[in-house]
């Protein structure tokens, strides 16, 4: 019983709260408008928590890159103008048009705006099986299939971080976000310091992949945890470069990538990584009457 918790506890338990309402809303706004701005805590507060927790706040627009993603992929496959589609999308979408029409100049223009990260995690000793899990922060755009592509852990990053607190964004957010909320693990011990392999660019966005391997104290499925990926599971590396399945855009030629890091041992991956374009962009660079 609440009641029956000493004002310590009671702080702590509320801490957790705030902590777990961020990682599940992505911004200290909606968490106020969440819970309808009647929290005992200031704007200010909640941003000395977070620092107070380690948590790394989110970066990019407040609107995820899967979002976008998925209405860029259902645009290539329809084939039909922007604004046609754009006016088929749930209340829930929140993606602006604007927002769009600039992602497809950038495309075609081969401009990037922003940077992503994703990481590769696999247990120790057993690099062929990929943690992946089902997206379910995106709303669903059509009717009839899966909802929640199935997607590595990755996110928007900040141009001027380095590349431990990009992944720690990702795995707070994607992979053990309960070990975040009850600070019962050593994030920056577990992440070292590793080198992307790989550069991606989906959208307008230069994606850094990275591989981390787990220990095998933290490779249990029970372990994971998240508010924005569901069904957290190891795939083998050829089901996922294979694509066959409803992966979100970019994740097979990630795959593919990960594959040669694997296939080609005496190439230094840190110093000469891999420079890829995603298959959507390469489409819809040659379709820019989807614009219209």
């Amino acid at each position: 019983m609440i009641e029956n918790l000493s004002p310590k506890e009671r702080e702590a338990r509320f801490e957790r709260f705030i902590i777990a309402e961020y990682l599940k809303y992505g911004s200290v706004d909606e968490v106020f408008r969440a819970n309808k701005y009647d929290l005992p805590i200031s704007y200010v507060g909640v941003h000395r928590l977070l620092d107070k927790w380690a948590i790394v706040k989110a970066a990019g627009p407040n609107t995820r890159l899967s979002e976008a993603l998925c209405f860029l992929s259902a645009l290539s496959d329809e084939k039909i103008p922007l604004e046609r589609l754009y006016k088929d999308m749930p209340p829930s979408f929140k993606t602006s048009m604007a927002t769009l029409h600039r992602i497809l100049t950038y495309i075609r223009t081969e401009t990037i705006r922003r940077v992503g990260t994703a990481v590769i995690l696999t247990s120790e000793g057993n690099p062929n099986l990929v943690l992946v899990g089902n997206d379910v922060s995106t709303p669903r755009l059509n009717v009839g299939k899966p909802f929640g592509s199935i997607s590595l852990p990755m996110g928007y990053s900040k141009r001027t971080e380095n590349s431990q607190t990009s992944i720690l964004r990702v795995l707070q957010q994607e992979v053990f976000t309960k070990d975040a909320i009850d600070r019962s693990l050593n994030f920056e011990e577990m992440i070292g310091n590793p080198k992307p392999f790989m550069y991606l660019d989906i959208a307008d966005v230069r994606v850094a992949v990275f591989h981390l391997a787990l220990p095998f104290s933290l490779s249990d499925r029970s372990r994971f945890s998240s508010f924005k990926i569901q069904m957290h599971r190891y795939l083998h590396i050829s089901e996922i470069s294979g694509g066959k399945e409803n992966f979100r855009t970019g994740i097979r030629e990630i795959g593919i990538g990960y594959r040669r890091l694997l296939q080609e041992p005496r190439r230094n991956f840190s110093l000469n990584p891999l420079q890829e374009r995603s298959l959507l962009n390469l489409e819809l660079a040659l379709t820019p009457a989807l614009e219209r």
